[in-house]
């Protein structure tokens, strides 16, 4: 699980900010909290803002340090990291700084981080928690790495753009540290839905499991008929792998639908409302966070959604009956019909705030202290109308909106 995760100096982002999952000791909705014997933490978190606040960057900050960690040196040249929009503050020459604190799946907390200055490793630490104190596995600077117990023999060369954690994992896979760490990055996801290169991945994906997994079929039909979509059936063409390898790999899916006259009609799939194509791509991800402890991030969730439906998705995490293995789900959003006290605990929820020189920050709503005249000082109850009072401004982080006049007279 996340505990905390946190970034500075990227994009708009110039100090240092913190996404905590602990979860505060409010007595409120405490089934949205997991309880471990090492703490209890948020299963979801909301971050609210408005358009060009930064909220996308937080996530995105998140995407840039997973990416870092697992393309290693030998793939930089196709790397999927675009290292030319990430340092909106560089002109300081100050590193991008990224740490995250977790539970991993050795049921060990460990923190993990580094600093980054154009494409180079500056430092790299690694730390396990016991008892109530960190004690350093390894530190980094620049190339130099000393390590408890000190074991780097077996390394040759330490690449200056590679991370240490990347190289180490791989050479010893024994090692419940390293491989701990490096599999919680590979197994939490960032999801950037209005990507098409990254739409025509889950596509694919989701296509081939449809294909080779009836189980998985009949679990995404189950899932698909939970909102009504009106979906009673899913084939494939092809039918079968081997006939997939014949037509080039491609795989196209269609839908059963009944007609009015009771039989069952199949339509491509890409007739489907943009909603309906969303739910069936994103109930992959779902499902191995809901079974698996997975993190995810994803931007902007309630698009293209009913807020009912945005609703049913953070309700999934909510439930323990649903969410066995303590997935966690971290979103952007613009959906205020769900920024209530009947959703949210108030330290699940996020704003994201850019001032007059372009800088963002972000903050709870649990920490949040609120400036006007009858409550200045205090912080917000638990009985507060959330959406109404985010909309007229009482919590920040949205538009300033200016009249704006057209002039039809003709010149």
């Amino acid at each position: 699980m996340l505990i905390r995760f946190s970034f500075k100096n990227f994009k708009s982002f110039k100090n240092e900010n913190c996404l905590d999952m602990e979860a505060t000791s409010l007595k409120e909705h405490e089934y949205n909290v997991a309880k471990t014997e090492n703490g209890e933490y948020l299963k979801v978190s909301a971050i609210y803002g408005a358009n060009a606040s930064g909220k996308t960057n937080v996530l995105q900050a998140f995407d840039y340090m997973k990416k870092r960690i697992l393309v290693s040196d030998d793939s930089k040249k196709n790397s999927p990291i675009d290292e030319e929009n990430i340092y909106s503050f560089m002109i300081n020459n100050d590193p991008i700084a990224l740490e995250v604190e977790i539970l991993a799946k050795n049921n060990k907390i460990y923190k993990y981080g580094f600093e980054v200055l154009k494409d180079t490793i500056i430092s790299e630490w690694l730390f396990e928690k016991r008892v109530n104190k960190f004690y350093v596995i390894f530190e980094r600077e620049n190339n130099n790495v000393s390590m408890k117990p000190n074991k780097i023999s077996d390394l040759v060369n330490i690449d200056e753009r590679t991370l240490f954690l990347n190289i180490y994992s791989k050479i010893d896979r024994n090692n419940e540290d390293f491989s701990n760490v490096y599999d919680w990055f590979v197994n939490s996801m960032y999801l950037d839905l209005g990507n098409p290169n990254f739409e025509r991945f889950i596509n694919n994906r989701v296509s081939l499991k449809i294909l080779s997994d009836e189980i998985y079929k009949k679990e995404l039909l189950k899932f698909i008929k939970t909102f009504d979509s009106g979906i009673e059936g899913i084939k494939t063409t092809p039918d079968s792998i081997e006939a997939v390898k014949n037509n080039n790999g491609i795989i196209d899916i269609e839908v059963l639908h009944r007609g009015e006259n009771g039989k069952l009609k199949a339509l491509p799939f890409y007739l489907e409302s943009n909603g309906t194509r969303k739910m069936f791509h994103l109930f992959d991800f779902f499902m191995d966070a809901l079974k698996n402890g997975m993190v995810l991030f994803v931007d902007e969730l309630d698009a293209k959604l009913h807020p009912l439906l945005t609703r049913y998705i953070i309700n999934l995490f909510h439930n323990s009956l649903t969410n066995i293995g303590n997935g966690q789900l971290i979103y952007s959003t613009h959906d205020t019909v769900n920024l209530n006290k009947e959703t949210f605990r108030r330290d699940e929820i996020w704003f994201a705030e850019k001032d007059k020189d372009g800088i963002s920050e972000i903050y709870a709503l649990s920490d949040y202290i609120l400036e006007d005249d009858k409550n200045a000082g205090k912080k917000v109850r638990n009985d507060a109308t959330y959406n109404k009072d985010y909309l007229t401004g009482r919590y920040g982080a949205i538009p300033v909106l200016e009249e704006f006049e057209i002039d039809y007279e003709k010149k």
